[in-house]
């Protein structure tokens, strides 16, 4: 499943999940060596760092986006992956 990561920073990620549970999440994230573990308490996500994300779904056979946070501006940063770790 193809999704978009929400940086606090407002970086902007394409990623793929690589599994997926009630309250984990592994993903394959564009331009970062490393697959990303994402860890949800209460109503938030957070990196392994700490770090609040919001994410889309993109459902490729339906043609539409499932919001699973608020949806803010995101700018794209060329220091996304020294943000992100």
């Amino acid at each position: 499943m193809y999704l978009l990561l929400r940086y606090p920073a407002g970086i902007l990620v394409e990623a793929v999940v690589l599994a997926r549970g009630r309250n984990r999440m592994r993903v394959a994230a564009s331009g970062i060596p490393d697959a990303i573990e994402l860890r949800r308490s209460g109503q938030q996500w957070f990196t392994e760092a700490r770090q609040p994300v919001e994410f889309d779904f993109l459902m490729s056979d339906a043609r539409a986006v499932q919001r699973i946070s608020p949806a803010r501006p995101a700018k794209v940063s060329g220091a996304a992956a020294a943000a992100i770790h």
